[in-house]
């Protein structure tokens, strides 16, 4: 896909995006934590990424805005956007920050488009009632709100309170991940044990009893140091090893990479938050590495693991059910390999980076020529 002429393209996001392009580049991370934005230059756009400011008025601003319950979102970054008066268009591959861009857009202030990927629903919580009329009018503003969930987008549509007949601002744009990062998985080697990794939302208490009661299934805990908890007690005497980063706060990819091709499952344990997308990420590493999946069940993950053939299932909180799935996965290699299989073909026929990056560039042709993101 090309455009007419090289248009510029603001990004934005809750991080350094511009950082995260040289991991990619070194081959350190993959493709898809960029939402897209390694595609736009194949297709006739110019990248420059917003940097961020520090500015003590909005920085108090944006404190007393977050404590009212108004999401207008980093007012420091959004302002920075601003000050370049340089750009086409505005992405913003993170929801929160673009509630004053779009605020101005829908006052006509801000002549050009606003695009920005929304992954939670708009208006969570106790405040939800009071804070309607001013998200209404923030979600009006965008020109196009892509989000990761089906329930996400229905809530965002719903929120917005457009007028009958009238486009959606949101529509769900499926996340699949860059399985050139992952290379092909082993065509015979099921590997050992289910692992878990992951940093928001996860229960790894509820996973981490499950695998205490498999029977001497082994299963592997990846997380930060400050995630382990004195509940961990219970279960790391046993079969379970809790594993957390040799140095810096987080696991990067290359120092993860070994263990979860070893595992034979992955596990994404989940709390009971239908407030927030968690999980995701987890979900495309298992696809693109060809293993089956354990997933709490939750609202707004959009992949049936169990209808897809590609693993299981949990309610929230179910220790048991937790320990019948890992002991099942553990007497089970090669149902375990065709899962894994059946996981990785969905990468490969279409649920990847590159139909994500297309789905955005899709948004910007139709903005570009004059017609609405979606069509009704």
């Amino acid at each position: 896909m090309t455009t007419a002429r090289s248009s510029r393209v603001l990004v934005l996001n809750n991080y350094a995006l511009d950082a995260v392009w040289e991991e990619v580049r070194r081959g350190d991370k993959p493709a898809h934590h960029l939402f897209g934005v390694d595609r736009f230059a194949a297709a006739g756009y110019e990248v420059r990424f917003v940097p961020r400011e520090t500015r003590r008025v909005l920085a108090g601003l944006n404190y007393l805005l977050a404590r009212g319950g108004v999401p207008l979102g980093d007012l420091e970054h959004q302002v920075a956007a601003l000050r370049l008066h340089e750009g086409d268009l505005l992405y913003c591959a993170s929801g929160d920050r673009s509630g004053l861009l779009n605020l101005l857009r829908g006052l006509g202030w801000l002549r050009i488009p606003v695009v920005t990927v929304v992954h939670h629903p708009p208006n969570p919580g106790r405040l939800a009632r009071w804070r309607a009329p001013v998200v209404r009018r923030l979600l009006r503003g965008a020109d196009a709100l892509p989000t990761l969930s089906r329930a996400v987008a229905d809530a965002v549509n719903a929120c917005a309170r457009l007028p009958a007949g009238a486009p959606p601002k949101a529509r769900a744009l499926p996340w699949g991940p860059d399985g050139r990062f992952y290379g092909m998985p082993s065509a015979d080697n099921p590997g050992v044990g289910v692992l878990a990794a992951g940093r928001t939302g996860r229960d790894f208490v509820t996973f981490g009893r499950g695998a205490a009661r498999a029977g001497g299934a082994p299963a592997t805990i990846l997380c930060l140091a400050a995630d382990v908890q004195p509940a961990f007690a219970e279960f790391t005497a046993g079969a379970v090893e809790v594993r957390t980063p040799p140095a810096g706060d987080a696991f990067t990819y290359p120092q993860m990479m070994a263990a979860l091709r070893g595992a034979r499952a992955l596990a994404v344990p989940l709390f009971d938050d239908p407030s927030n997308l968690a999980g995701l990420t987890s979900v495309v590493d298992a696809l693109a590495l060809g293993k089956p999946l354990v997933v709490t069940r939750h609202p707004l993950l959009d992949l049936d693991v169990e209808a897809l053939g590609i693993g299981r299932s949990i309610a929230p909180g179910d220790i048991d059910g937790w320990a019948e799935a890992i002991a099942w996965f553990h007497a089970h290699p090669e149902e375990s390999l065709r899962m894994g299989r059946a996981a990785r073909r969905l990468v490969d026929e279409g649920f990847n980076s590159d139909a994500f990056a297309a789905g955005i560039l899709d948004i910007f042709a139709r903005l570009a020529a004059g017609r609405p993101a979606f069509d009704p």
